[in-house]
């Protein structure tokens, strides 16, 4: 798959000159190379730093960029066009635009060095995120590596590699293969709870505004550490899983409005298909396992695996379990999926799907 492609269709889509195919193959190659999505974010942030900008302006810049990418296309013997400045708002706004584009097209030149998804990258910042249908892996300053499911950030402070403690904080999902040093802990901050490790291989899902949290060990041993039970230590052992359930209580007094379950678990594989799959890992190998899952449960995992944003106006739906694996399929595809368990139908906005 050429960056070329991807990068055309998106300059076709700004610039409203895009056949439905074209849509659907540009959602396609986003969908199989979650890295191009870095591509469309790019193209997106700076689109709508300008949005107020008049129509003629956007075609400019996409027509500009497209010449860019495909100058080979654009030979002939005319004279060059001048591109001028006036003093007015408008030329103003043009310009801006234009530079926005040729700063795109730099910093997409610049992305393109770290290649797809499954290329290791060093961390240097003190911040990591991966977007909606992004997964990353990167190497901290100390070796740990890390696997970032979608939607999900990693943040830690310059002394990783040098401070008596390696502390991270995790919003999101992410697999954690860490470097051992007996000397130097390994500690993860969530929202609900924290994990002391030495050097270990386990799984962090801690979404906000999911009632569950969860904590899977690979292999070694980790010590778990409620937010609001500093006293409460809870080992976990290899192919166990913690859980952290909130559940709301409806009461109007703030002590008693909700209650928090833990649980540990033995890790059983899931059958699908006469397949086995670790639920809680397989996202790590570009897999979306769900086994007997709410349409409410799944429809939070399929937007942050597809990039979408999904409403549901079918309520016949919120009886129904799903059960499937998906992984090099389309949101089309998926959804098609779906369809065969339930029938339902669904309209599609670029980023935005109605279920109905």
């Amino acid at each position: 798959m050429s960056e070329n492609r991807i990068l055309e269709l998106l300059a076709r889509k700004m610039a409203n000159e895009a056949t439905e195919d074209e849509l659907s193959e540009l959602q396609y190659l986003l969908n199989m190379y979650p890295d191009g999505l870095y591509y469309e974010e790019i193209f997106n942030q700076l689109w709508v730093k300008h949005h107020d900008a008049d129509a003629d302006a956007q075609l400019d810049a996409a027509y500009l960029l497209h010449r860019i990418k495909h100058p080979e296309a654009f030979q002939s013997d005319e004279e060059e066009e001048e591109i001028t400045a006036d003093a007015s708002p408008r030329g103003y706004k043009r310009m801006l635009m234009l530079a926005s584009v040729f700063l795109c097209v730099l910093l997409l030149g610049g992305l393109t060095w770290y290649g797809f998804y499954g290329r290791e990258q060093t961390v240097g910042s003190t911040e990591i995120f991966a977007g909606k249908g992004i997964r990353k892996r990167v190497t901290l300053p100390d070796g740990t590596k890390v696997w970032l499911n979608c939607n999900s950030r990693l943040s830690f402070n310059d002394d990783l590699k040098t401070g008596a403690s390696r502390i991270v904080h995790l919003e999101g999902e992410a697999f954690f293969d860490v470097t051992k040093n007996k000397h130097r802990p390994f500690i993860i901050y969530t929202k609900k709870f924290s994990i002391k490790v030495l050097g270990t291989a386990f799984n962090v899902k801690a979404y906000p505004g999911e009632k569950h949290t969860e904590a899977t060990l690979i292999r070694g041993l980790i010590e778990l550490t409620v937010a609001d039970a500093q006293k409460q230590k809870i080992l976990l052992r290899p192919n166990e899983k913690f859980t952290l359930t909130d559940t709301h209580t409806g009461s109007i007094f703030p002590d008693t409005a909700h209650t928090r379950n833990l649980s540990i678990e033995g890790v059983k594989p899931v059958e699908i298909h006469s397949q086995k799959y670790i639920e809680e890992t397989s996202w790590v190998d570009n897999k979306l396992i769900f086994k007997n899952e709410s349409f409410e449960e799944l429809l939070p995992k399929l937007e942050r695996w597809y990039n979408v944003s999904i409403s549901v106006q079918n309520t016949k739906l919120d009886s129904c379990h799903f059960t499937g694996v998906f992984q090099d399929e389309s949101l089309d595809q998926a959804l098609q999926a779906l369809q065969l368990i339930k029938p339902f139908k669904y309209e599609k906005n670029y980023d935005e799907v109605t279920i109905k």
